[in-house]
Formats: structure tokens, C-alpha cells, sequence
């Protein structure tokens, strides 16, 4: 299913990038951290909006 592939290419994703981080904690000032900190939010904001898209889809055909 593309729904499936998509969420989990944004958790992969996601995960990758925040242990990518956490790896090299030495060689990051405060801006890093907070641009980094910042895009994990929004990867978990767009796994959200995915995940919500898809249970309303769910919900109107169950309702039909």
C-alpha cells in the first residue's frame, strides 16, 4: 500500500535524522540543535497529518 510505504518512509526517516544528531553531539552549537530538533517536529507533524488523512478515509468509507 502507498499509504504504508509513505508513513514508513517519514518514520525512517525521522529516526535516521535524530540518531544522526544524537551520534555527534560534540560537533553541534545550540542553532543545530534547534534546527534539528525543529525538523523532527515537523517530520512528526507530517507523519500526524498522514496518519489522520488516512482515518478519515477510513471513516467516510465506512460510513457509506
Amino acid at each position: 500500500m502507498l499509504e504504508t510505504k509513505l508513513l514508513n518512509a517519514l518514520k525512517q526517516e525521522q529516526s535516521a535524522y535524530a540518531l544522526q544528531g544524537l551520534m555527534q553531539p560534540n560537533q553541534r552549537d545550540a542553532f543545530e540543535y534547534g534546527h534539528r530538533a525543529g525538523t523532527v517536529a515537523g517530520l512528526e507533524k507530517a507523519i500526524n497529518i498522514l496518519i489522520n488523512l488516512l482515518k478519515e478515509d477510513e471513516d467516510r468509507e465506512n460510513s457509506l
